[in-house]
């Protein structure tokens, strides 16, 4: 079982996570359970200090790993410890503390003559390892959102669209937020991998072809992610920048929602929020209520964690269908683009966007993220 145990574990290292920082660390604690706990080295407490990625991208683990199971029959039960609702007493840095797991994930054999639908994952191991992030062009393929039931959306969570001129609207203000927060943009640069020659180029981060730099330009940005005396005085100028920017962004106005949809392209990339109801997730549960209302996410731990499975679920929908994704984190990252994409998009108080992203056909080959376990793979 052990062996098995190994494999769903390398499996699930394939889970996307924010600038590809694998932020899990799991360990075999029986015969049938894992445990995973968070590396502090790997969390982004300057671009993620509610945790909101780190839960989406444990999730997204989670999923991978059930995922795996499912196809050897096997299902899986996820208990989210205590742990997990306080990731903000973590140290900056340092290795996972494997005595506070975040979370425990049982394996129970499938009972005969009960390969249903129900407990079975339509999605594959496969699946799991082959797909991918693109952040090139993409050809738009509304259709494919119309129908979700592979994705088995819980009530509390929605898919809403984006129009094309909201969502480069918005982006642009998350990049110039990223590029004037020098805190911000240190810790971007300290995960860029953009010549083959750094030593991490094959273990995490983003690397030159991940991110469809051209060769020449991401050979001449390579210093400035790793020499200080090169760094600094980019971030200053980025900053300036930067800050310039979102300050004559913000008189920008924009047609209504309804409007701008109708006029979007059908060869656009199809642009998703995925937004959960705080109120719904915790179904009048007082502890859940409380829990929502103390997480700085806006919603319980327990219920992002839920979430980040289902946003793995929808890139593999997407994946099945020859689709590739664009992730936008910079949307919610910065506070002034958050409040314009919750004003764009009608949100209530209850309502929180836990992830945004850009769907549609790659103009290119879409390249293969490095993990820590290809080393061992």
């Amino acid at each position: 079982m052990s062996t098995l145990l190994d494999d769903l574990i390398l499996l699930a290292s394939r889970a996307p996570s924010a600038h590809n920082t694998q932020p899990w660390s799991a360990r075999i604690v029986s015969e049938t359970s894992v445990e995973v706990s968070v590396v502090p080295s790997r969390t982004l407490p300057a671009g993620d200090p509610s945790f909101r990625d780190v839960v989406l991208a444990l999730g997204a683990w989670v999923e991978s790993f059930a995922i795996g199971a499912s196809e050897l029959r096997f299902d899986v039960s996820v208990e989210a410890l205590p742990a997990l609702e306080r990731l903000e007493e973590l140290p900056v840095v340092g290795r996972a503390d494997p005595s506070s797991p975040v979370l425990r994930v049982t394996l129970r054999p499938r009972e005969a003559g009960t390969g249903s639908p129900v407990g079975t994952s339509p999605f594959s191991a496969d699946d799991v390892r082959q797909r991918g992030v693109f952040r090139g062009r993409l050809a738009g393929h509304p259709e494919t959102w119309d129908d979700l039931v592979d994705v088995d959306l819980p009530p509390w969570l929605s898919v809403r669209r984006l129009d094309d001129r909201a969502m480069a609207y918005l982006s642009r203000l998350g990049i110039a937020f990223t590029a004037s927060r020098p805190s911000v943009a240190k810790e971007l640069l300290s995960w860029l991998r953009l010549d083959p020659k750094h030593p991490r180029y094959r273990l995490d981060g983003m690397t030159d072809v991940m991110l469809g730099l051209p060769r020449p330009l991401a050979r001449l940005a390579a210093p400035a992610t790793r020499r200080r005396h090169l760094r600094d005085p980019l971030l200053g100028v980025a900053g300036v920048i930067g800050g310039a920017s979102e300050s004559l962004e913000r008189a920008r106005s924009l047609r209504p929602l309804a409007l701008s949809l109708a006029e979007s392209s059908p060869d656009s990339p199809t642009h998703l929020v995925l937004v959960a109801n705080a109120r719904l997730a915790a179904l009048d549960d007082a502890p859940r209520v409380t829990a929502a209302m103390d997480s700085s996410i806006g919603i319980a731990e327990p219920d992002v964690l839920d979430a980040g499975r289902v946003l793995q679920r929808l890139w593999l929908h997407a994946f099945t269908r020859g689709l590739a994704v664009s992730p936008h984190s910079e949307l919610i990252d910065s506070p002034l683009a958050h409040g314009l994409l919750r004003k764009r998009l009608s949100l209530g108080r209850s309502d929180v966007a836990l992830a945004v992203f850009s769907v549609g056909v790659p103009s290119g080959e879409v390249p293969r993220s490095p993990r820590l376990t290809d080393v061992v793979s």
